[in-house]
């Protein structure tokens, strides 16, 4: 008898996630993991938020049902995604609860493949690696375009011009909202204005990925560049991440906007992307959603989510301009300041060949292969010590 499951080959081993638990593993005291994208505290733990738990004792005490909610989600989850990302919702925009921002990168990748079957996808290099993972799971090709920094922090926008040469009508062009990851590197407002200009006139399909909302300058100043350039373009479709912001990692909250070109189309793109939830993951969780939606229905809670969430970003301020500080003093180069210049939560930083698998054996500091460093990780009153273990792993410039 044949064995159709004997014929399939194991898939490539997750090297972030194997990263993770050889960390975990490793009883040294001194080690460091800088590897898995989390926010963590002064202690080295990644905190539930005191507004949502009190969202959370809300909802035990008033949920009436665990009842299936629509394709679309909790309505007022929906409207609160619309004024953070927005600033209200309009007649073009329909907005989608999804489990996290991947979801809502799998669904809005589908539904731009449905509006350009060969649509290839333009994307940052570096990105963040799900965003290449989801496009291959799909069949849509991926192409790169350079993302490098420049003195300012902004990236080198005559090379992602050059990059983008190729973009022809119909192609997707992935962007980041603020805290690009992995560089921390962001585009001016300038930049997202020229890009506004040039995705209208060569007829491309703008995605933007905003995962990290609040942890760049504020909520709104985050935000605002790009919302001037959906304001400025007529279509574009965005994912949104709660994991980082409210700290909902494991609750898989997140949420899909998809701007339509005029009211008068808004609903068949909006049916479209329902059908294509239904043949997914049918409904999204509900939990997450609901706690964000009870924090904004209340301006308390919402005080204290705000309060909680500068208190976080004052804390990755901290952490890079220090580690930035202690880099340039553990080497004597100082090439590592433009880390202060960047933000969020990811850098990185240049490695010798070898020298981070070396680092990981004789330090216990875990930093993925590519170099990307999570800047949250480290701990706040070991900032020189861990930039003396790392710096001899290095590769310095002259």
């Amino acid at each position: 008898m044949t064995s159709w499951m004997e014929k399939i080959d194991a898939a490539p081993a997750d090297a972030l996630l194997g990263l993770m638990l050889a960390a975990r593993a490793d009883e040294r005291p001194q080690k460091v993991d800088l590897s898995v994208g989390i926010y963590k505290d002064e202690l080295g733990t990644t905190p539930v938020l005191r507004a949502v738990k009190q969202a959370e004792r809300h909802l035990v005490e008033s949920q009436s049902t665990k009842a299936y909610e629509s394709p679309m989600g909790n309505p007022l989850f929906c409207q609160a995604i619309a004024n953070l990302v927005l600033g209200e919702q309009g007649d073009r925009h329909a907005l989608f609860a999804t489990p996290g921002g991947s979801g809502a990168l799998f669904v809005g990748m589908r539904l731009a493949q449905a509006l350009n079957p060969r649509a290839r996808m333009f994307l940052s290099n570096p990105s963040w690696p799900n965003h290449m993972g989801i496009a291959k799971s799909l069949g849509i090709e991926t192409v790169f375009f350079p993302y490098e920094a420049q003195a300012d922090g902004t990236p080198d926008f005559g090379k992602i011009v050059a990059g983008l040469e190729a973009a022809e009508a119909g192609a997707i062009l992935l962007l980041q909202g603020a805290c690009h990851n992995p560089t921390g590197t962001d585009l001016s407002a300038d930049q997202w204005a020229e890009l506004a200009d040039l995705v209208t006139q060569r007829g491309l399909i703008p995605f933007v990925d905003i995962a990290y909302q609040g942890f760049k300058i504020g909520l709104e100043e985050d935000v605002t560049p790009v919302r001037a350039f959906l304001q400025a373009v007529p279509e574009a479709i965005v994912s949104y991440s709660c994991s980082k912001n409210f700290g909902l990692y494991r609750e898989r909250t997140g949420a899909l906007i998809i701007q339509a070109p005029s009211s008068g189309t808004l609903e068949n793109v909006r049916s479209q992307a329902a059908s294509m939830v239904r043949a997914s993951y049918s409904m999204p969780p509900a939990h997450g959603a609901a706690i964000v939606a009870t924090i904004f229905g209340d301006e308390a809670l919402r005080a204290l989510w705000q309060d909680e969430l500068n208190s976080m970003r004052e804390r990755l301020t901290q952490l890079r301009e220090g580690f930035a500080a202690a880099l340039v003093r553990a080497t004597n180069n100082g090439s590592f300041e433009a880390l202060a210049h960047q933000a969020g939560m990811f850098s990185i930083l240049p490695f010798r060949q070898g020298g981070l698998i070396d680092l990981q054996k004789d330090e216990g500091v875990y930093i993925p292969g590519s170099g990307r460093t999570n800047i949250a990780g480290l701990p706040g009153d070991r900032l020189d010590e861990v930039a003396m273990r790392i710096a001899p792993y290095l590769s310095l410039e002259n």
